[in-house]
């Protein structure tokens, strides 16, 4: 009874490790997706070239904010680092629209503008929670 019981709890360890790497891996696709959108916004001067990018960038940012970075595993989702780590997904996903909306406008300059904030709130956060 004993065998089985350890049997059972080292398949469900197993089990959660690779559901775990599975979500980091997918952490790491969405902060690259984030990274190479930046680098677009950021270099570009066509206006759907960079549309695109930034569509991009909020999906990413959508689905990262839903996932546990490996600085906080075993946080409670209500803990504060974690309202923390959503927080910062939202300020992204806000600068994100503003930038939208002045590509939609044709003001690339501010757009860039803003995609350079987005920089500094990349750098804050990376600090914090990577």
């Amino acid at each position: 009874m004993r065998q089985i019981s350890l049997v059972v709890l080292s398949t469900a360890l197993f089990c959660c490790s690779l559901t775990f790497a599975a979500r980091a891996a997918d952490l790491e696709g969405d902060m690259l997706s984030l990274s190479s959108g930046l680098s677009t916004v950021l270099s570009s001067n066509q206006p759907s070239e960079m549309q695109q990018a930034l569509t991009q960038m909020r999906a990413a940012a959508k689905d990262a904010k839903t996932a546990t970075p490996p600085s906080l595993a075993g946080s409670a989702p209500q803990s504060p680092a974690m309202q923390g780590w959503r927080n910062a997904f939202d300020q992204l996903i806000a600068k994100v629209d503003q930038a939208e909306q002045q590509v939609k406008l044709g003001k690339l300059a501010d757009a860039k503008q803003t995609a350079q904030q987005i920089s500094v709130l990349r750098n804050e956060n990376h600090r914090k929670y990577r």
